[in-house]
């Protein structure tokens, strides 16, 4: 494949829409495509791994990206009221009310005379939170609070679920660093389709770092600190969720990612500092995120902070790896650019690793994977025309009004939380394909059975250890943040990415509560397994392809 043909393909997809995209390259076929030229020694055509590489895979900006039909419409901004609201989380209870509308699933909410949708959950550190689910859907659902330090009852780990037509009394401290956090369905097997269909919403944590921030480079909420969702659809649009073999196996891909809702959009912005907070609500896809000018040339960005809130100091970058469930946070300067110019946030090409044997995957191997996924047809079906690590764009920032330089960024912009010594062994954990199904240290899950028993109090290092022969896994564990002490044996297209002597990337220097693991990569971890909570607590770690998570990539995690 050269990169005129790659870049002729994208063009012609982009103009004839989602339809033609569909028809012009199938997962399969891009697929069959990897493997063969992998077979040939072809890999670093079809997936360059430097910068100056990726530049010539991707179309003229110009040519490609500046067309009104291509952005034609606004990005959704998060409001008072409505889809995403800013709702404030307090002394008063709180229901959300998990429900079907026009296809597709949400949390409705009321408060303060208003109506939300998915409501975006505002709290201060500290806040005793009191939020009743009401399940108003046809079939058991139960809410995580993803990445926070919660006790078991609160924490939705699937083990108990709310049935339809009841409600369950969620009562919980919220005792984590500020940062954007997210709550979202975790029931075992079902988790992917009604994740996929909508049922999701974020819960920020505010503290006096935050305001701090806030402060000191004059950012407003919903003005010029903007939220992002990203989330890939398949182009029926009607959040169908009926995954084939395949899908059950490599992941749930669509073919439309959307920012707030919305394909490619455009966002009026003034020549200024801008702060993206970006969760990657996909099933299955990763994102490459990088931002580039009119002209093509890279827009570099700050990394304030990751899934666990602020980082010690911001750090310049001019891309970012973005796992599913995963988010970050960046600080974007438009100063000095043009009235008339515009920026694009796009997701550059990579190879995707997915390394599983072809014959084992595509055969009977993948229908035994579908077994454990609800809503697998067990069928062949459509499947997403977007290649996993395909090149796309994602919005276009439009400078609207000219500026100056703003004030400094300042030095320091959060303590992180210290790490005690570790204590006992180092516990290996190995991540790969057996038997038609994910594994962590060759389990499935299994909710008799508790393979990892952690003392009260102590502190642990964990190896996380992906096969070659493997797929790329985000690691989550619920309860508990957790600190990436370093990388080894990472694929040459990380090496640009690489900040320091421990092979780690910049966005591995924060708190965190997910993480990926390439194939043939090793990921150290550090955990400090110290809880508030009375008795012994039981939490999971899991892979956040969802689908992966649904078919059973799955441990108990025991706390005493």
């Amino acid at each position: 494949m050269t990169a005129h043909a790659a870049r002729r393909r994208w063009l012609g997809a982009l103009a004839a829409g989602a339809t033609a995209c569909r028809a012009s390259m199938t997962a399969d076929a891009a697929r069959r495509r990897w493997l063969g030229a992998l077979a040939a020694g072809a890999t670093a055509t079809l997936f360059p791994a430097s910068l100056s590489a990726l530049r010539g895979f991707r179309p003229p900006l110009r040519d490609a990206c500046a067309a009104d039909n291509v952005f034609a419409t606004p990005l959704q901004i998060p409001g008072h009221d409505g889809w995403r609201g800013r709702l404030a989380v307090g002394a008063d209870p709180l229901t959300l009310r998990a429900q079907t509308r026009d296809g597709t699933l949400q949390f409705a909410a009321e408060g303060n005379g208003r109506r939300y949708s998915n409501p975006t959950l505002a709290a201060a550190i500290g806040t005793k939170a009191r939020i009743t689910v009401a399940n108003n859907l046809g079939e058991p659902t139960v809410v995580h609070w993803h990445g926070l330090t919660i006790d078991t009852r609160n924490d939705g780990n699937g083990e108990t679920l709310i049935a339809p037509s009841t409600s369950f009394d969620y009562a919980f401290e919220l005792r984590n660093r500020a940062g954007q956090y997210w709550y979202h369905p975790h029931p075992h097997g079902a988790t992917a389709r009604q994740t996929y269909r909508g049922l999701f919403g974020i819960l920020e944590i505010e503290d006096d770092d935050e305001r701090a921030l806030r402060r000191a480079l004059d950012l407003t909420p919903g003005s010029t600190e903007l939220t992002l969702v990203l989330q890939d659809l398949r182009a029926d649009a009607k959040y169908r969720y009926m995954p084939a073999p395949e899908d059950a196996l490599f992941g749930w891909y669509g073919d439309l990612p959307q920012v707030n809702g919305r394909l490619r959009p455009f966002h009026d912005v003034s020549a200024r500092r801008y702060r993206l907070r970006v969760l990657n609500a996909s099933n299955a896809r990763t994102y490459r995120l990088a931002l580039r000018r009119d002209a093509g040339a890279v827009l570099p960005f700050r990394l304030l902070g990751t899934d666990g809130g602020l980082l010690a100091q911001a750090i310049a970058c001019e891309q970012v790896f973005l796992a599913p469930a995963e988010r970050v946070d960046l600080l974007v300067d438009f100063a000095g650019m043009p009235r008339g110019g515009f920026v694009l946030l796009e997701s550059l090409a990579f190879d995707p690793m997915l390394a599983v044997p072809a014959t084992q995957a595509a055969r009977s191997d993948s229908a035994t994977a579908s077994a454990h996924v609800h809503g697998s047809t067990g069928f062949p079906a459509e499947r997403s025309a977007l290649a996993d690590g395909a090149p796309f764009p994602l919005l276009q920032f439009r400078i609207r009004e000219t500026g100056a330089a703003g004030p400094r960024v300042p030095a320091s912009l959060s303590r992180l939380p210290v790490l005690p010594a570790s204590t006992g062994d180092e516990r290996p954990l190995r991540l790969g394909f057996a038997k038609g199904r994910w594994r962590i240290n060759d389990r499935v899950y299994d909710m008799q059975a508790t393979p990892i028993e952690i003392a009260r109090g102590v502190s642990e290092t964990w190896l996380l250890r992906n096969y070659h022969t493997s797929a790329p896994h985000a690691m989550h564990l619920h309860g508990f943040q957790f600190r990436v002490l370093e990388r080894e044996t990472s694929p040459d297209q990380l090496a640009p990415l690489v900040v320091d002597g421990k092979g780690r990337l910049a966005t591995d220097l924060g708190s965190k509560d997910t993480v990926l693991v390439w194939p043939g990569e090793s990921v150290r971890i550090a955990i400090d397994f110290r809880h508030p909570f009375a008795e012994s607590q039981l939490y999971l770690l899991h892979c956040h392809n969802l689908e992966h998570e649904d078919g059973g990539m799955m441990l108990r995690v025991k706390v005493g």
